[in-house]
């Protein structure tokens, strides 16, 4: 008995609980989707085994003033919300490792979250991070790994300044040619001002860096197009118009909500592709 007694009192203090997972994957939802009705991420995050358990990070997911937020806000409370899941969840379970997901906003967030770690500005090392995939992400680079055609354009709302880091080659993104919120081509200038101006609805103090740099990126990118009076002509009255009926066009043709039909391969629709990624991590 005593013998028994001494082996227990030598167990460590921070032994991990029974119940940890191998994997947690935080999926984080589009706008106006929770995790009641998480949309596509349901399809993706289903039955990837017994060994991971999933959690639908929940956060305001609106994107207009009339809503609960505007979009800049939502997106950093869906960045806050997924971090502290993620660091609570490692420090009850040392072992576990963290897979991210999220489509469109809630891609935008995760993607952000990754970017973090993976340029070790977070709390989470890189090294507890098992992958990353991304559906229609607002900030797709055309650095990042893309599953499926090949893009012309990137994310609306600019690429991130200091990519995935460490994380990038177990990051993966997922994006139609025809989405315009994660594949604008460089001469929607409307659209990337738009975009642009979205994410900087709330501007969070941290990306101060990344505003700068999308914002002239853009602006040089007028000027590299034409003279000074290019910039005027590509913001004026007629060349809006011209990007709101294509912005319509695009809403009508559903590019964007077509990932559980959209082909990446000649097997896989993008929902398999990353439930497929997914249930390997573990």
């Amino acid at each position: 008995m005593l013998a028994g007694i001494s082996s227990v009192t030598k167990l460590p203090a921070h032994a991990a609980p029974s119940d940890c997972p191998e994997l947690y994957v935080l999926a984080v939802p589009g706008t106006w989707a929770d995790g009641e009705n998480p949309g596509l991420l349901s399809a993706v995050t289903s039955g990837l085994g017994p060994e991971t358990t999933v959690q639908f990070v929940g956060y305001d997911a609106t994107a207009f003033p009339w809503e609960k937020a505007i979009y800049g806000r939502s997106k950093a409370q869906a960045v806050a919300n997924t971090t502290g899941l993620a660091v609570s969840m490692l420090r009850r379970c040392p072992g576990t490792k963290i897979a991210l997901t999220g489509y469109s906003q809630g891609a935008d967030a995760a993607g952000d979250v990754a970017s973090e770690i993976g340029t070790g500005r977070a709390a989470i090392a890189p090294t507890q991070v098992a992958g990353v995939v991304l559906l229609s992400d607002p900030r797709r680079s055309r650095h990042d790994n893309v599953v499926g055609p090949a893009l012309t354009g990137e994310g609306s709302g600019g690429p991130r300044l200091d990519g995935m880091g460490w994380l990038l080659p177990r990051s993966f993104s997922l994006c139609a040619p025809e989405d315009l919120y994660c594949n604008v081509p460089q001469g929607y200038y409307v659209t990337r001002i738009a975009g642009y101006l979205a994410e900087t609805s709330d501007p969070t103090p941290s990306q101060i860096g990344q505003y700068q740099s999308e914002a002239e990126a853009i602006f040089n990118n007028m000027i590299t197009d034409g003279d000074p009076a290019a910039v005027v002509r590509e913001v004026g009255d007629a060349r809006v118009r011209e990007e709101i009926n294509l912005f319509k066009q695009f809403l009508q043709s559903g590019a964007h909500a077509n990932y559980a039909t959209f082909q990446v391969d000649t097997d896989l629709t993008a929902v398999d592709w990353a439930h497929t990624y997914l249930a390997a991590l573990a």
